[in-house]
């Protein structure tokens, strides 16, 4: 039987797929600019805020779940986080490569461990998430962009 995560991060690669000709939206390495594609494609409230080198903007969708996009001073989203009941479409929140990496390392640790959580840690790519119905969670990075005084207790 598919776990509740995994049966979402399915739901995620189908709407990546399906979606993938509508213009590109916010992504691990794209460029701040594109937060706004993401906002209108969430239909969500946007709450951007600073902290010491960088900047988060919390996109919170109608259902109630929040993105939060991480900003380097460099303009580039360096890491995502998101919480809330509903699952955000990872394919479009992490961008398609990286997505791919999270789908592999998935079905690999479904396959020996069989349960919700998700952990792949890999020189381009950390991502800890997981979920259950009604309560999803997770925070991914790209280790080369982190700005040199975020920790990463800062990305959740």
């Amino acid at each position: 039987m598919k776990s509740t995560f995994a049966a979402a991060l399915a739901c995620a690669a189908v709407l990546g797929l399906t979606t993938g000709l509508t213009p590109a939206h916010a992504s691990l390495g794209a460029l701040a600019a594109s937060v706004n594609a993401d906002l209108v494609h969430l239909k969500g409230q946007i709450r951007r805020t600073s902290a010491p080198g960088y900047e988060v903007d919390d996109i919170t969708t109608p259902q109630g779940t929040v993105v939060k996009e991480f900003i380097s001073p460099a303009g580039t989203v360096f890491a995502v986080s998101w919480l809330g009941p509903v699952m955000p479409n990872l394919a479009q929140t992490l961008g398609s490569s990286y997505f791919g990496m999270l789908t592999t390392a998935e079905q690999q640790q479904r396959a020996l461990l069989g349960h919700n959580h998700v952990q792949l840690r890999t020189p381009q790519l950390v991502v800890h998430a997981g979920g259950h119905m009604r309560l999803f969670f997770g925070v991914a990075y790209v280790p080369s962009l982190l700005p040199p005084n975020v920790s990463i207790a800062d990305l959740h």
